[in-house]
């Protein structure tokens, strides 16, 4: 007599993958893990016209999480004055001197935090594009990290030089609001790329089988 002859043996032997054999009175019958898994359904692939208004949302939002963030930006940094002494010079305190960074050190926060979000809703979006979903990603951060910087740069006061160079003595003249330094855009792109990264590393492969679960043997 061959096949399973226990309940939850049955229920096993109707799972792809699983095959039994042997004599059930005597010796029970023995699980062969076999090669006939059926793969997870996949999600299916995103039309043209659907990719194309996925990647016009995310520019979409590139674009208006940029302008925001740009005034926020505008907001949040206190910018470095100078003061104009009677004999035509220009000075700060130690405190000025300190803020005369702050501009790009909160570009860099808020690039992180705006990129992590970008890369989370590009994900959600287009996560079965593969392998280009990264690219999207970095981009979109990079265009909402330029439109934030001019956004900012729009608002604060600009032409330090030439403001300096006309102020009168005892007038406080602030620096102008940008990115001294243009590496800060890596942190928006690195901002992006974080998501894709980590869901694509460890989220479950959907073209990976469904573990298989087999029923404990009972002796006698």
């Amino acid at each position: 007599m061959v096949g399973p002859e226990h309940p939850q043996e049955r229920e096993a032997a109707e799972q792809p993958g699983v095959r039994y054999v042997g004599d059930a009175v005597t010796t029970g019958s023995i699980p062969v893990i076999t090669d006939d898994f059926e793969p997870a359904p996949t999600l299916p692939e995103l039309g043209t016209g659907q990719l194309l208004r996925r990647l016009g949302m995310m520019l979409g939002l590139a674009l208006g999480v940029g302008a925001v963030i740009g005034v926020v930006w505008y907001l949040l940094v206190p910018l470095t004055v100078y003061e104009i002494q009677p004999d035509g010079r220009a000075v700060t305190n130690q405190r000025g001197l300190a803020n005369y960074y702050a501009s790009d050190a909160w570009f860099v926060v808020l690039g992180l935090l705006v990129g992590i979000g970008l890369g989370i809703v590009c994900w959600r979006l287009l996560n079965r594009i593969g392998w280009p979903v990264t690219l999207v990603a970095v981009i979109s951060a990079l265009v909402a990290g330029l439109l934030c910087w001019g956004v900012g740069w729009l608002l604060g006061p600009s032409d330090f030089g030439n403001r300096i160079a006309v102020a009168q003595p005892g007038e406080l003249v602030p620096i102008e609001l940008t990115v001294r330094g243009p590496a800060a855009l890596l942190a928006w792109m690195l901002g992006g790329i974080i998501p894709v990264l980590l869901w694509s590393s460890l989220a479950p492969d959907e073209e990976e089988p469904k573990p298989l679960r087999l029923p404990w043997r009972s002796n006698g």
